[in-house]
């Protein structure tokens, strides 16, 4: 996935780019190899160093790629001190981004991008709420749509750590996959674009536990009753503008259609992010709701249809395979839903 980003949005060949938990340097080779560019390889294990070292000889790359023994932070302050720009920066460490993402920022180019990796799905979706406050400063419930939640927490923590620093951040391609959170953002070294989307795109989600309601909001304080009379749990601070460049995952997806050693499962997530875009309303897990209308759960399909038909938009989502995301309203949907559990 990152070398077909990089494909579809490198607009020249001689870019520099980084990869700082690098393993055994088998991504940034098949960035040199496909994509093109001149990199650092780095990894703070003397092991893996010793394997990045080999592969750069094995793979004649020895006059684009270097690779380092360095600790990640160190590393990138390292270029900071000698004026290296990056444009590209790879950050797939063994769990949490977040003790690399202050250094990332600080030797970009005014206009360069990033791919980070999460493995700690637990924090990001709430299921260890005390890990979730101390790591990414959220306080929030379990939620049906904690996949998503995951995501949209992770691009806010980069969002608000990028603007003091003076970046505002744009997430182009943002999915989940088994274990781990995967976005590509793209960063420009601004503060007044980084004060509009802090203000446009940091805000609330607000939840209602009995029945499955959802929206965004600015305000904590500003949100509609659930159906069934309460207030709803307000989830924050976290990403409410869309997570995914509708633009890019096309261009993503029309590089993967011309590699033909890609595997099917990839080019299947690709078509689904590309359905499932044009909607920013968290996905909805219908086993769950159905649990609340206390009806059986209707084949996903067959409603995704439905709702069509009835001019919404609808669509199943690559984040959980339970899940569907949807503009109707939610006495819509759960009409719909009544409507299909008698047949």
């Amino acid at each position: 996935l990152t070398t077909l980003f990089l494909k579809s949005t490198m607009l020249k060949r001689d870019f520099l780019f980084v990869d700082l938990r690098a393993g055994g340097g088998g991504r940034g080779i098949r960035i040199s190899l496909d994509v093109g560019g001149e990199g650092l390889l780095n990894d703070m294990d003397p092991r893996a160093y010793h394997y990045i070292k080999r592969n750069i000889l094995v793979n004649k790359l020895e006059g684009r790629l270097e690779a380092y023994n360095q600790e990640a932070n160190t590393l990138l302050n390292m270029l900071v001190l000698s004026g290296i720009t990056l444009d590209y920066v790879d950050v797939d460490p063994y769990g949490s981004p977040i003790p690399y993402i202050d250094s990332v920022f600080k030797p970009l180019c005014k206009k360069a991008y990033i791919g980070i990796t999460a493995t700690d799905l637990a924090p990001l979706s709430c299921t260890h709420p005390r890990k979730t406050l101390v790591r990414y400063w959220n306080k929030c419930i379990r939620v049906d749509f904690e996949k998503e939640y995951a995501l949209r927490l992770l691009i806010a923590s980069t969002a608000m750590r990028a603007a003091a620093l003076g970046f505002a951040v744009t997430p182009l391609l943002s999915t989940v996959y088994k274990h781990y959170a995967r976005i590509f953002i793209e960063s420009e070294r601004s503060y007044n674009r980084a004060f509009r989307v802090i203000n446009e795109c940091v805000g609330y989600i607000w939840y209602c536990t009995d029945t499955l309601e959802r929206g965004y909001t600015r305000d904590p304080y500003d949100t509609p009753n659930c159906t069934s009379g309460k207030r709803p749990i307000v989830l924050g601070k976290t990403w409410i503008c869309s997570i995914t460049v509708p633009d890019t995952v096309s261009r993503v997806l029309l590089e993967a259609e011309k590699t033909g050693f890609l595997r099917l499962e990839t080019l299947k997530i690709l078509e689904k992010l590309r359905d499932e875009v044009s909607i920013n309303t968290p996905y909805i897990r219908l086993d769950k709701l159905c649990s609340v209308l206390k009806v059986n759960m209707p084949k996903i399909d067959l409603l995704v249809s439905k709702l069509r038909e009835l001019g919404f938009q609808a669509t199943k989502t690559h984040m959980d395979v339970r899940g569907l995301k949807t503009n109707a309203p939610f006495e819509e949907l759960a009409r719909v839903i009544y409507e299909l559990a008698k047949r």
